[in-house]
């Protein structure tokens, strides 16, 4: 019985690991202005990511 028990317990905390890591992508966005101000820290600047979710990224710095 106890093995069942621990089992179960096992179980459901692989579920819940399973649930929290599969919603780390971000804000979701469709352009860099729908995403929030502050989500990053500097320098990083904060961008929509192939119009998907918001990512912090560096900016350009060696431009041509």
């Amino acid at each position: 019985m106890e093995k069942i028990v621990k089992i179960f317990y096992v179980m459901i905390m692989f579920l819940f690991l399973f649930f929290v890591s599969s919603n780390v992508e971000g804000v979701p966005c469709s352009e860099t202005s729908h995403c929030p101000k502050k989500m990053c820290q500097s320098p990083r600047r904060v961008k929509c990511w192939y119009s998907s979710y918001c990512k912090c990224v560096m900016p350009n710095v060696y431009k041509a």
